[in-house]
């Protein structure tokens, strides 16, 4: 699994030892996690549960990691930090996820969204994409794109949580 996002503590007990790749598209920064957001989302992928004796493990804590960063410290990145880092994981992964996108609705036809077709249609790599935060009708991108598993978000209950962007994409 390549999970592209704000880097990677690798040090972190929950995803340490499964770190098989990583790289920075964001100039000048290394793939280090100093916003944190990389880490959650590539312990929720695939977290061994170290951190919390077991307990709260990923869901698929056997999986390999590969981590691209595409954001930076702040939690910001530019389209073509993404896109290059989407061509990156395509190729070295089976699933690529993306806790990312814009705050915009897209109607699935920009460029990172394209990326995200044509790349799924070369490589057979499955893109999975935040729905987005904005908690109104309409997708960002990437997740807009027809090739994508685009994922809402849940509240503690398994409801729509009310910050979750939803279709009609």
């Amino acid at each position: 699994v390549a999970v592209l996002d704000t880097g990677i503590d690798a040090q972190h007990p929950d995803v340490a030892g499964q770190l098989k790749e990583s790289k920075s598209f964001v100039p000048g920064e290394d793939v280090r996690d100093f916003n944190a957001h990389g880490t959650h989302v590539a312990s929720t992928v695939l977290g061994t549960g170290a951190a919390s004796g077991g307990k709260n493990k990923g869901v698929a804590p056997g999986a390999s990691l590969l981590v691209g960063k595409v954001l930076s410290n702040e939690g910001f990145g530019a389209e073509s930090w993404i896109i290059e880092g989407m061509e990156w994981a395509a190729h070295n992964a089976k699933i690529v996820s993306m806790s990312l996108g814009s705050s915009e609705s897209s109607d699935g036809t920009d460029p990172m969204a394209q990326a995200v077709n044509n790349l799924s249609a070369e490589t057979g790599s499955l893109f999975v994409i935040a729905a987005g935060n904005t908690g109104a009708e309409g997708i960002g991108s990437p997740g807009a794109a027809d090739a994508a598993l685009t994922v809402g978000a849940v509240d503690k209950s398994d409801q729509l949580a009310y910050f979750s962007s939803k279709g009609p994409r």
